[in-house]
């Protein structure tokens, strides 16, 4: 039977486990949805890096340039063309055609098979000074003015065209430092700044205003290579303006609706999931207790699942076994309690009926005058019978009640035996036995009800003495045994037979078939039992020593402060 997660651990990692999985779930579709943002922001609004570019470019070999991964710098839709100092290309992208066109009569030259494709050779731009016209069109990186163009309405008194350089001025303001009007034909008109002969071309007006025609950024800038040689690098970029950005963000406020939902979106599901694992951790234990509702076994051995779980399901084993056990000890119990109820209506039957019977015989005139006082005292005797039984009865019923009121104070139990015997001593010499006794003299203190243990060794002695023949010898011992103070009460008789030992210490157990005759009530030895179990102790019948016969009673009593109850 399956009865749980299989995977141990206490309720701290089990509950931090879940946790992490609702963190880690969050970081990952919060990690996703930066991706996703961050590759959208360089779609939309793409940044380049311009400046580790042009930090790279001094630091390379004109020999390397074509090796150089510019995009790396400046992203995709990107270009790079890298002049020498007369103007000439040294290598340049393959858009770089579309930038700077040539002129058709320039030859055409072959790449060289190790040159990468998307460079291009020097010999593709003839014509230099055509070069250098448009070279000065484009803005150097990170000047601080902007050339701004203006196509001016038909028939305008200054021209067709209106070119203005702003400046931002030292108090930080933005200021007109130089103006140009340009005809129709984008030539030079009039003006402070720009004047030439040739006309300006239509792609050399968006480089003016940084742009390369197809909306990019494009810049020039002066450097010298690590040969200390004069370089001039032409590149052109995707860069965002402000209606870039105004999506992006609008994009990200729009998301920020999504969060919260996608939070409380995973933390139902993490709390559906961490449900079905404690359901499924807690449906053997629900399980279990039906089942033992029902009298069936709960199903626990086996369980596993974290530390407080799995103590949990042994405490509910341990329970189940100890219930198990409670019931087997309540049949007992009834079956005792039946056998004590038959036994002692047994035992009071056969005195109850000679008594009924003599005296309805003398009632009814039945005996003969001289018989009278024959009736009289069997009548007596049975009386007297049935009077110790019945005390009997009472004491042993009186011990298993839970208030049975227990006397205890410190005693020495050496002076407790040895009184007892020197009491019983001259009776028991009459009756025909030997007493012989080894009792130390110094104390073995316990705590214990003199009366209750002197009614403890009664009946061991009352036994032997039943059931032994007149010159059998009682031995008893008093030492320490441990934690313990033992008194030993032996005798060479007859002994016990084995099949009588196994429940010697049971109620109604008598040993009339096997030594002799007696009216016992069989309780005696149930009654040592019970006293010796109330001091904490215990008694117990012993294998007398090899070349003896007879029965060796053994009772051990807790020596005071080191055992049993105060």
């Amino acid at each position: 039977m399956k009865t749980g997660n299989k995977k141990r651990g206490d309720l701290f990692r089990f509950l931090a486990e879940n946790y992490v999985f609702f963190t880690v779930m969050n970081l990952v579709i919060l990690t996703g949805i930066y991706l996703v943002l961050s590759a959208y922001a360089d779609h939309i609004a793409p940044t380049p890096d311009a400046a580790g570019l042009l930090r790279a470019l001094s630091t390379v070999p004109d020999r390397e340039l074509g090796r150089l991964s510019f995009t790396s710098w400046l992203g995709k839709d990107s270009g790079l063309v890298v002049l020498d100092g007369e103007g000439k290309v040294l290598c340049g992208q393959a858009d770089a055609k579309k930038v700077f066109p040539e002129k058709p009569s320039a030859p055409k030259t072959a790449l060289p098979e190790d040159q990468p494709q998307e460079s291009f050779a020097q010999e593709a731009f003839s014509q230099t000074s055509f070069l250098q016209e448009t070279l000065s069109c484009i803005p150097e990186y990170a000047a601080d003015n902007r050339v701004l163009v203006a196509e001016l309405p038909e028939g305008a008194e200054g021209g067709s065209y209106l070119l203005t350089r702003a400046e931002y001025l030292e108090d930080g303001s933005l200021g007109i430092t130089g103006y140009a009007f340009l005809d129709e034909n984008r030539a030079w008109k009039s003006g402070t700044i720009l004047q030439r002969e040739n006309p300006f071309t239509e792609e050399e007006l968006n480089y003016l205003m940084g742009r390369d025609g197809q909306g990019r950024s494009i810049y020039r800038y002066s450097y010298e290579n690590p040969e200390g040689q004069p370089r001039k690098a032409v590149f052109w970029m995707r860069e965002a303006g402000s209606e870039e950005y105004r999506l992006f963000y609008r994009v990200v406020d729009g998301i920020k609706w999504f969060i919260l939902p996608i939070y409380l979106g995973t933390a139902a599901f993490c709390i559906f999931w961490l449900s079905r694992r404690v359901k499924r951790l807690l449906a053997p234990l629900n399980a279990a207790v039906a089942n033992l509702a029902a009298d069936q076994p709960s199903g626990l051995q086996g369980y596993e699942g974290p530390v407080e779980f799995k103590e949990l399901a042994d405490n509910f084993l341990n329970m189940e076994k100890a219930l198990k056990e409670s019931e087997r000890e309540r049949q007992r119990l009834d079956e005792e309690k039946r056998k004590l109820l038959s036994d002692i209506s047994h035992d009071l039957k056969t005195p109850i009926t000679v008594i009924q019977g003599y005296a309805a015989a003398l009632r009814d005139g039945l005996t003969a005058p001289g018989d009278r006082k024959k009736y009289l005292d069997t009548i007596s005797r049975k009386a007297d019978r049935l009077n110790d039984l019945i005390q009997t009865f009472h004491e042993y019923s009186r011990l298993d009640r839970p208030d049975m009121p227990v006397r205890r104070k410190s005693e020495d139990i050496c002076g407790i035996v040895r009184e007892y015997f020197a009491q019983r001593y001259q009776e028991l010499e009459l009756a025909g036995f030997e007493v012989e006794a080894s009792i130390p003299e110094e104390s073995i203190r316990v705590e214990a009800d003199r009366m209750l243990l002197e009614r403890a060794m009664e009946n061991i002695v009352n036994n032997a003495a039943a059931y032994n023949p007149p010159g059998t010898r009682i031995l008893v011992e008093v030492d320490r045994e441990g934690e313990f103070a033992r008194i030993v009460i032996a005798d060479d008789g007859n002994g016990i037979p084995d099949a009588l030992k196994k429940n010697l210490f049971q109620p109604f157990v008598t040993g009339d078939a096997a030594r002799g005759s007696s009216h016992g009530s069989g309780l005696g030895l149930a009654i040592t039992a019970k006293i010796l179990k109330l001091h904490g102790g215990s008694v117990r019948l012993a294998d007398p020593p090899s070349g003896r016969r007879g029965a060796e009673f053994i009772l051990l009593i807790p020596v005071q402060g080191e055992g049993g109850d105060e």
